[in-house]
């Protein structure tokens, strides 16, 4: 038993460094290939920069493809009455996640998170700015990156990857780690929210990914399957494009903002929940 769990959490915790060491490749295949497009000068250090758009491109492409590789030969190569479960799962959620409805409550999760993260964000920045000042300057960055390749990548790629690698590969082996154990769902959600967090790096930004991760790894263990979180995902990420910076005008309207967002969350989130569950029910009901 002990052998087992510790097995599973060092496959977990590996998941995590090959995603990491294949970020590491992804640079220097970037950088080589901002070079040939004549982006940078490499013998001027002010210049010779990666282009993100292309890193993007390149490591959640690699990520994609050799993790979602390991994800499948993993947990769905083989055939067997559990397996068939996560298969169906997968269909269910794809027809899920394509109604009007969903889509539309999806957009209003990701939303909300973004406004309450930003709300609670602008707030301690604010009453912080010492401690703030690198995360502010790292966002600044990323947000200031309005390059079509970068924010499609973004949007679009680095959700699948992250939610292949966490909320697939991560969770998945935590589960099979706690397996027998009472709490084993609620174990692997939080384990591969740890992981999520720590592999953001920042402070600030690992505390709320950390928090991102639980919902999203708790909506995979509900649907058993990657495709809603992925989608909520990907609405999280895109609307941090779509609120304009001015919004927070100061710390009683971040404070408004915040407190109104929040409860549409609760209420998407809980929505989310309740309309998965009966479609699930329905589409079983049909089936039989």
């Amino acid at each position: 038993m002990k052998r087992k769990l510790l097995s599973n959490l060092i496959l977990a915790l590996g998941s995590v460094i090959l995603a990491s060491v294949l970020n590491v490749i992804a640079y220097f295949a970037a950088f080589a290939v901002t070079v040939m497009a004549g982006g940078v000068n490499v013998l001027d250090t002010d210049t010779a920069m990666v282009d993100q758009g292309y890193f993007n491109v390149i490591r959640y492409t690699i990520l994609i493809v050799i993790c979602g590789f390991v994800y499948y030969w993993a947990f769905y190569r083989k055939e067997n009455e559990e397996v068939s479960e996560r298969r169906n799962s997968v269909i269910t959620s794809l027809h899920f996640v394509i109604r009007p409805l969903t889509i539309f409550i999806v957009l209003l999760a990701g939303l909300s998170i973004q406004l309450t993260t930003d709300s609670i964000l602008y707030i301690l920045g604010e009453s912080f700015p010492t401690t703030f000042a690198s995360y502010k300057h790292m966002m600044e960055t990323f947000t200031g990156s309005k390059s079509a390749l970068f924010i499609f990548t973004a949007i679009a790629l680095g959700p699948i990857a992250e939610e292949i690698i966490f909320r697939g590969l991560a969770m998945r082996y935590s589960l099979r780690a706690f397996e027998g154990i009472k709490k084993a769902p609620l174990l692997a959600i939080v384990v591969q929210a740890l992981l999520f967090g720590i592999y953001h790096g920042n402070f600030v930004q690992a505390t709320y990914a950390f928090i991102f991760g639980l919902l999203l790894g708790a909506i995979a263990i509900k649907t058993n399957s990657l495709i809603p979180s992925i989608f909520l995902h990907m609405a999280i990420n895109g609307t941090l494009y779509l609120i304009p910076d001015k919004l927070f005008l100061n710390i009683p309207i971040s404070i408004c903002i915040g407190l109104v967002s929040l409860a549409f969350m609760i209420a998407a989130i809980m929505l989310l929940f309740i309309t998965y569950k009966n479609f699930a029910t329905q589409s079983e009901e049909s089936d039989s």
